[in-house]
């Protein structure tokens, strides 16, 4: 074990980090160190080293020791903005320098005047502990502040040449926790150490939470530093990883939604009437359970800095394991959240500050909650919705860990009766899914947005759910009858009698068709008139298939691979995809199964399979077109597919075709993996998302056997509005009349082939249903929870009708129009309540 001191870079007062009036600073998640207030206007190298890190706007220098150590001099706080007035250079970046050698001169009077503070932070920000010397004092410039202590084998990755890239990040939602994920995981499995720098901000490439505070957004230009053995190799994978977008894979849009603050509203009868936002659609009545949750307390002082260690780590293992157990079961939506909460549960930056707050003497639950706060904090001072609702993620195990280290047994969940409409302040991942969901009917919290945790779980499970409720709903008393209107966000306390029979009557009947369906679910689906129409499901996983075909799946319309190659370093082999695929197929029993080829690139990027920037990956190297990049990939799918053994069809879909020359290409390529494995031709289709595809389907026929239209990026590309913009999402809609145009030419062009079938969202929306029919279209893949609704709609139809509703449709002048004519002439079969119809 070797250390290093660093000397005071400027004269003035020393003071413990924890006093910077900046939270990313104060809480250590930039690094361990100390602060000076300036009295001498020249900054000083710290140690002999070299200059590695100088921005254009010279607040800050870092100089890095040849033992690796990193030390980062931040004059004052906010100067970047000053862009570089007050400051003067003396050593330029790659310079070499002797302790005391001047770095700056500071015009200290310009730099107060736009500084929100001169208290300037000196911070390790790699290559070992740091451990403060009597902060608290006036110290010289040159005098001991701060010892750094580097373990045996640590300084191996600091030392030797440290390489450098910049990079420019694509990535229209910024650095937010998926992606973030992804370049974590990926610069841990190197022998490196990765940091990637954003102006006056650096974080480690392995810790989630300094990732995400960094507050990347598009188009930030990031510098990338690596050393140690694998530098190179990781410095490449990181780059490559970061210009593939980094973006998810779920086609989910986002939408920016402020808390709601409207008053609550005295209605009929003294009703209770309070706003929110839609976070899961449904209409309920039921009792309200308010769910409390106390403050659990932790005692500052700690018993030792050993026992303290052991226990925050025994702790953290323990919720690891109940977090793994838990992620076991459940839908393909759960055990994403948890494995989300596992990757934060790891992240190196909350643990090396919780150990910091150890290491002063604090006890670990005092540090876990000090960590999780500091991060949770700087996730909701980012500009950025989406990223505020992950600080309710690290809360969630800020209270899991903190049980764990009570040594007491968790909490019972909350008993609830049936019909129970949960009312809390915020609702946490881990107590949704501790409720009993058998009588859990709806969710109402006044904290929360769509994208949280909790809005995707409760979607997924069907449960109505409104958020961001403003004022009032501390007045729901337990116990109260409550209208919970997710669809016309609106929750009616203590309704009245004539508010609660149109509730109820609408509930009702929404129950009954969908219970009507469920009855019916198993039965083959067919017309009125007896066409015969296939109703699949898109599937995720092999967790997915069984509950499918439960709810009356009768088959897969569109497996997505993606599940096997995402959030990994390397690529699945044959044999771990076939045993996945075989699955599969067994708990279909028999049924179709069509498996999309990887659909990779765009908002799917993988660590192993790099492309190089695009200025608008939706456009570049994803789909077949990544798949023809990496034939080895490619053909390692299609061999396992070709083992794949069942009493009914299997097929291969082949996504984002634009032309016959690319289907001939991968035709060859399964002609190859028949041949090598002996199995059986599987038929062979196409999705049809491009507008080019979409007029050429007569001329991709003759080399295919089925189409399905994938309608989200078909939606997209017609209408030439980006799926991910938040701003285009009200008009980014499948029944638009273009698109329709496109599915019927394309239908027209496909002729006989064994299946015209739709694996996109208008599977799943009823009112595009009947459409669908009339243009052609003779299988549906919808979500799983939707099979049997769909199903039930389908029997309600005649073709005729559908034929003549199609046509109305294509002469409509929007999307509106056509929704409107459709939800007109199914009135009578859905009964669809429009927004609002219990106000």
């Amino acid at each position: 074990m070797t250390s290093v001191v660093v000397h005071a870079p400027m004269a003035g007062w020393l003071a413990p980090l924890g006093e910077v009036p900046d939270a990313a600073f104060a809480e250590g998640l930039v690094g361990d160190g100390v602060a000076i207030d300036p009295t001498e206007p020249v900054v000083r190298a710290p140690f002999d080293g070299v200059v590695v890190g100088l921005p254009a706007s010279r607040h800050a220098v870092t100089v890095r020791s040849a033992e690796g150590v990193e030390v980062l001099i931040h004059v004052g706080l906010e100067t970047v903005a000053l862009n570089g007035a007050g400051f003067t250079v003396h050593a330029a970046e790659g310079a070499k320098v002797k302790a005391g050698d001047p770095l700056l001169t500071l015009d200290l009077d310009v730099i107060a005047d736009g500084a929100k503070s001169l208290l300037s932070p000196v911070i390790v920000v790699g290559g070992g502990a740091a451990t403060a010397i009597d902060p608290g004092r006036s110290v010289r410039a040159g005098e001991a502040i701060l010892t750094v202590v580097i373990e045996d084998g640590a300084a191996v990755q600091g030392q030797g040449e440290t390489l450098t890239t910049m990079v420019r990040a694509p990535l229209p939602h910024g650095l937010h926790a998926r992606p973030a994920a992804r370049i974590a995981a990926c610069a841990k499995g190197f022998d490196a150490r990765v940091t990637l720098r954003l102006g006056e901000r650096r974080a480690d490439a392995a810790s989630l939470v300094a990732l995400m505070g960094l507050g990347v957004r598009d188009g930030d230009e990031l510098k990338l530093e690596a050393s140690g053995r694998q530098a190179a190799e990781a410095l490449e994978a990181v780059r490559a990883l970061i210009l593939s977008g980094l973006e998810e894979g779920q086609g989910h849009t986002a939408t920016v939604v402020a808390s709601v603050k409207a008053a609550p509203i005295i209605g009929e009868d003294g009703e209770l009437i309070l706003s929110g936002v839609t976070a899961a659609p449904g209409l309920v009545v039921g009792r309200a359970v308010r769910l409390r949750q106390s403050e659990i307390v932790v005692a500052e002082a700690g018993r030792g800095v050993a026992a303290e260690t052991t226990a925050l780590h025994q702790a953290l293992s323990a919720v690891r394991s109940q977090i793994e157990r838990a992620a076991a079961g459940g839908g393909a939506h759960r055990r994403a959240i948890l494995a989300a909460h596992l990757a934060f549960l790891d992240d190196p930056g909350l643990i090396e500050t919780a150990e910091r707050h150890v290491a002063e003497g604090r006890g670990a639950g005092f540090a876990w909650r000090e960590a999780t706060r500091a991060g949770a904090a700087l996730f909701r001072a980012m500009d950025d919705p989406r990223m505020a609702e992950r600080a309710d993620d690290l809360l969630d195990l800020e209270r899991q860990v903190l049980i764990a280290l009570s040594g007491e047994a968790a909490p019972a969940p909350v008993a609830i009766g049936p019909g129970s409409i949960v009312v809390a302040d915020d609702l946490l991942p881990s107590q949704l899914m501790a409720l009993d969901a058998a009588r859990l009917a709806g969710i109402c919290t006044v904290r929360g947005g769509p994208t949280s945790h909790v809005a995707i779980l409760a979607a997924a499970m069907g449960v109505p759910a409104l958020v961001a409720v403003g004022d009032g709903l501390e007045r729901v008393e337990d116990g109260v009858l409550v209208v919970l209107d997710a669809d016309g966000r609106q929750m009616i306390a203590a309704p009245s009698a004539a508010r609660q029979a149109r509730a109820q009557s609408a509930a009702a009947a929404r129950e009954r068709r969908r219970a009507d369906a469920r009855a019916l679910a198993g039965e083959d689906c067919r017309t009125a008139d007896g066409v015969r129409i296939e109703v699949f499901a898109n599937l995720g996983d092999a967790a997915e298939a069984a509950p499918a075909v439960a709810g009356g799946a009768e088959g897969c319309g569109l497996l997505r691979t993606e599940f096997l190659f995402l959030e990994r370093e390397t690529a699945p082999d044959e044999d771990e995809q076939l045993a996945e695929y075989q699955a599969i197929a067994d708990a279909l029993d028999g049924r179709p199964l069509i498996v999309r080829t990887l659909d990779a690139g765009g908002d799917k990027p993988l660590p192993y399979l790099p492309t190089p920037p695009e200025e608008n990956p939706a456009l570049g190297l994803r789909g077949v077109r990544s798949g023809l990049h990496r034939p080895d990939i490619l053909l390692t799918q299609l061999r396992a597919i070709c083992r794949v053994r069942s009493r009914g069809a299997v097929a291969v879909m082949l996504p984002m075709i634009a032309s016959v020359a690319e289907v001939r290409q991968a035709r060859a390529m399964l002609d190859v993996a028949v041949a090598e494995t002996g199995g059986a031709a599987p038929l062979l289709g196409v999705m049809i998302e491009t507008p080019a595809a979409a007029m050429t389907t007569d001329r991709l026929a003759p080399a295919i056997d089925f189409i399905s239209f994938g309608t989200n990026d078909l939606t997209q590309y017609a209408l030439a509005m980006d799926r991910q913009n938040a701003g285009l999402a009200a008009q980014l809609d499948g029944l638009h009349p273009a698109v329709l145009r496109l599915i019927a030419r394309s239908v027209e062009g496909a002729g006989a082939l064994k299946w015209i079938g739709v694996c996109g969202g208008l599977a799943s929306d009823l009112t595009a249903v009947p459409i669908l029919i009339g243009l052609g279209v003779r299988e549906l893949s919808a979500t799983p929870s939707m099979v049997a609704e769909v199903k039930a709609v389908v029997r309600g139809l005649t073709l005729d009708d559908c034929r003549a509703l199609a046509a109305e449709a294509l002469a409509q002048d929007g999307a509106e129009a056509v929704r409107a004519l459709a939800g007109e002439r199914l009135a009578a079969l859905l009964q669809p309540r429009a927004v609002g119809a219990v106000a």
